[in-house]
């Protein structure tokens, strides 16, 4: 409940236009009130804010948490990039997980922040060596459902194995485009944490995944290397060179 605070005439004004707006840009409107100049308009805003009928995001950008009903469209406002991981297999229903982390990809810009009022926030994560792969949807810029595993196994500890391989088996996935994406980068341990992953996958829960990307992913075999980054038990693979320190169970213990 917005608290009932004494507003000035100026505010009253803007109020009246901008309380039934999710987010308010100060730049559109100084266009819908061209009287007012720009720090007039930002002093008004940064009033609201400080009387608690707005929320701040970032400098000449406000939400209304009464009125907002995309947290996703409010961090593409913020800055510019796509919807990626955890928060891009949530938008596809490839997941049961909610996160209240809401991952946004962009080419340089990296910063975690809290949304005021609400439970959730927002990391922007930089990919520059693979900043594409994505698409418009519902106003928002969303990666593609093969990028989104793609960049999920980029960076797998923001993710979790779990919520990866469950996102695979839910998935209805164009191979040819995914593998495109390997294309990308030189990192064999990803093509080999891949092949793994899908190997397990076909065996255990019967994934269908074509020949060509297992083919595909072996060429690029170099080192032995660990499927996460700590220093568990592990069981080596003889086949990816992979060491699983995290184990079948985990990997897919929704399947189990």
């Amino acid at each position: 409940m917005v608290e009932k605070n004494y507003l000035s005439r100026g505010e009253q004004r803007l109020w009246e236009y901008i309380k039934d707006k999710e987010i308010i840009d100060s730049e559109i409107v100084q266009q819908i009130f061209p009287e007012f100049k720009a720090n007039k308009i930002n002093k008004l805003l940064y009033h609201l804010a400080k009387k608690k009928y707005l929320n701040r995001a970032r400098k000449d950008l406000y939400y209304n948490q009464e009125q907002l009903k995309s947290y996703h469209k409010l961090a593409s406002r913020i800055r510019n990039g796509y919807i990626g991981l955890s928060s891009a297999l949530r938008y596809y229903n490839l997941i049961t997980y909610e996160d209240f982390t809401i991952f946004v990809i962009t080419d340089k810009f990296r910063k975690r922040m809290d949304l005021k009022g609400t439970n959730y926030s927002i990391e922007f994560i930089p990919l520059p060596d693979s900043f594409t792969g994505f698409e418009k949807k519902d106003e928002i810029y969303v990666s593609s459902i093969e990028k989104t595993l793609f960049d999920c196994l980029l960076k797998p500890r923001l993710i979790g194995m779990t919520n990866i391989s469950q996102a695979f088996y839910n998935a209805k996935i164009d191979w040819p485009k995914f593998i495109s994406f390997f294309k990308l980068t030189p990192n064999s341990s990803l093509y080999q944490r891949t092949g793994y992953l899908l190997d397990l996958m076909k065996k255990k829960t019967k994934l269908k995944v074509p020949k060509f990307v297992f083919e595909f992913l072996l060429k690029n075999i170099k080192y032995p290397v660990k499927l996460i980054p700590n220093k568990a038990p592990s069981k080596f693979n003889k086949k990816w060179l992979v060491e699983d320190n995290l184990g079948e169970d985990k990997i897919l213990s929704w399947w189990m």
